[in-house]
């Protein structure tokens, strides 16, 4: 199958919530160049233990090396027509704004102006919206050590991914009901989402897949 409407689809959503899945299988079946921000942050587990400064130094981690990956997009593949990412620079703000203090947001700002100005910005965004109670039993399922997160930060998050969204209108954005479903199990819903992708989308719109 091959989508020509788009050459650059980003799939979004929480932690657990499934997106590196689907963006994987997607990019697979469209023959894509799957692109994913999957590196290691060496700061991540100070985070989740609250040490001190670790949320500046995670979120400026997460944010130099999205940019340094996206970066690669300038140039155009020889092999693909089609590229899959499974994040977008735009929503690391989500977290930053959750867990940075106020001087620490003013300095993060600034370079995430500066970096924002020099990426490829996708065509297509896909945003995987869950409750925080799916979430959460997710995130405990998978076992990730993830699920040491308080179910308050969870609904903290979930509201500003939403939030963050809802305001979202710089490009085409389907907003994928994925509470009751699996896509990296269920074929029907793949199948489903991979027909509505190749349409042409204008604004927003919302999709409920179809399970098998």
């Amino acid at each position: 199958m091959t989508i020509k409407r788009y050459r650059y689809i980003a799939f979004e959503g929480p932690m657990a919530c499934g997106k590196r899945e689907l963006a994987q299988h997607v990019s697979k079946a469209l023959n894509a160049e799957y692109i994913s921000d999957l590196k290691d942050n060496p700061f991540l587990a100070s985070f989740y233990k609250n040490k001190a400064g670790a949320a500046f130094q995670a979120q400026l981690f997460f944010l130099l090396n999205r940019y340094q990956i996206l970066q690669g997009l300038k140039q155009p593949s020889l092999f693909h027509q089609v590229i899959i990412s499974d994040f977008m620079l735009d929503k690391d703000k989500i977290y930053a704004y959750q867990n940075l203090s106020d001087s620490e947001l003013m300095l993060y700002e600034k370079l995430n102006s500066l970096l924002r100005a020099d990426v490829v910005e996708p065509d297509l965004v896909i945003y995987l919206q869950m409750s925080p109670d799916r979430l959460y039993d997710l995130m405990k399922k998978q076992n990730s050590g993830l699920f040491t997160i308080s179910e308050e930060y969870v609904e903290t998050v979930v509201e500003g991914y939403n939030r963050f969204f809802f305001h979202f209108t710089k490009r085409p954005l389907i907003i994928v009901n994925a509470n009751e479903v699996r896509f990296d199990r269920d074929r029907v819903a793949l199948t489903d989402l991979l027909s509505f992708l190749d349409k042409e989308h204008r604004g927003v719109t919302y999709f409920t897949p179809q399970t098998g």
